[in-house]
């Protein structure tokens, strides 16, 4: 058996691999490229208010912003949020015409996103409009309360062949995406330990990188913590079938508060990786990887499959249900039942006469 350990550091790995793509993009043939339009992608921005990604998003993407680049190709063109006040100092600030309703872009935009936190139980009635006319959505973190929502939402992109991107930010990073090739080396993974700090409901966040890393078959998930939302301690469990090359067991262990810092180990019969990415404010870094594959994505391209998107969701689901109903105790994945879902964290954030005919 091969014992071999290597260390990367996630800074030094991505960095190097955005400087790649940077020059790759002046070099490579133009059939090679992504094709760029003649214009700029119109989009539209939904909930850009409280807890919201878009300010962080709209540095990027307008001239004015401390982080625009070349590699982008979008501006915002109609703005929405379900306060309008917000909308129109949004609008002030980077840009763009505030409709009056949540559907009032349909037709007048390329594809549509939403940033928001606490919009997210009433999202698959916020982007229905948009998926039922076919157009590019992407959807904020954690997506949806329930799995009969989330269906909802990817059952109707389905349908109407709608472009569609569910992640989260972590999901994006090419260390993530280095750190799945080198997995394929290590033979039958054994165990893997992953822990992260950081300050605002991070759990979902090292859950979808991981399992991006790993493999979506995951079996069962439990979370012991205090509350998942404000803890000083949490242990999150996953256990893949025994039967395939995934590790028997994934753990991962944040405290609270913090800065955003990560350390991986794979243990497999081949050898080991481990992988770390020091904290840091570099938003560049931390979020340009999800903006561009959000570009890609209102460009037409769906970023994944939905059935690995519905997977995302299931195992977020049951560690979820594994706290709140099951005290810790591991949760068969798929297993929670579809009307089930976590506590609304602003119940009555979106009013729901806005959904009237």
């Amino acid at each position: 058996m091969k014992d071999t350990t290597t260390r990367r550091s996630f800074i030094t790995k991505a960095a190097a691999a955005s400087a790649a793509t940077v020059i790759a993009a002046s070099v490579k043939p133009a059939a090679a490229q992504t094709p760029k339009s003649e214009r700029k992608l119109r989009i539209g921005a939904l909930c850009v208010g409280d807890y919201s990604f878009w300010p962080l998003w709209a540095d990027f993407l307008t001239s004015k912003g401390s982080y625009a680049s070349p590699m982008l190709n979008m501006e915002i063109t109609h703005i929405w949020d379900v306060d309008p006040k917000k909308a129109q100092a949004f609008a002030d600030k980077w840009g763009g015409e505030v409709v009056k309703t949540y559907d009032g872009m349909v037709g007048k935009v390329d594809g549509v996103a939403t940033g928001g936190l606490y919009e997210v139980p009433w999202q698959h009635k916020l982007f229905r409009p948009y998926l039922e006319a076919g157009m590019p959505c992407s959807v904020s973190r954690p997506w949806s309360n329930r799995l009969k929502d989330m269906n909802e939402m990817l059952d109707t992109a389905a349908k109407y062949n709608a472009p569609f991107i569910a992640t989260a930010t972590y999901e994006h990073y090419n260390e993530a995406d280095a750190l799945k090739e080198r997995v394929k080396k290590l033979g039958i993974i054994k165990a893997v330990t992953a822990t992260c700090a950081g300050g605002d409901f991070p759990h979902f966040h090292i859950q979808h990188m991981m399992t991006k890393i790993l493999g979506y078959n995951v079996e069962k998930v439990s979370i012991l913590t205090e509350d998942p939302m404000k803890f000083s301690y949490l242990q999150e469990t996953y256990q893949y079938p025994k039967t395939e090359k995934q590790p028997a067991f994934l753990c991962g262990m944040y405290s609270a508060p913090g800065p955003y810092v990560f350390y991986i180990t794979i243990i497999g019969t081949e050898g080991t990786e481990v992988a770390s990415m020091p904290g840091n404010t570099n938003y560049f870094y931390r979020f340009a990887p999800q903006v561009i594959d959000i570009q890609r994505t209102l460009s037409g391209k769906t970023y994944q499959p939905l059935d690995d998107v519905r997977k995302k969701f299931e195992i977020y689901l049951a560690a979820s249900y594994s706290f709140y109903e099951r005290g810790g105790n591991p949760v068969v994945v798929g297993s929670v039942p579809a009307d089930w879902g976590p506590p609304i964290l602003k119940p009555g954030f979106v009013d729901e006469g806005i959904f009237k005919k």
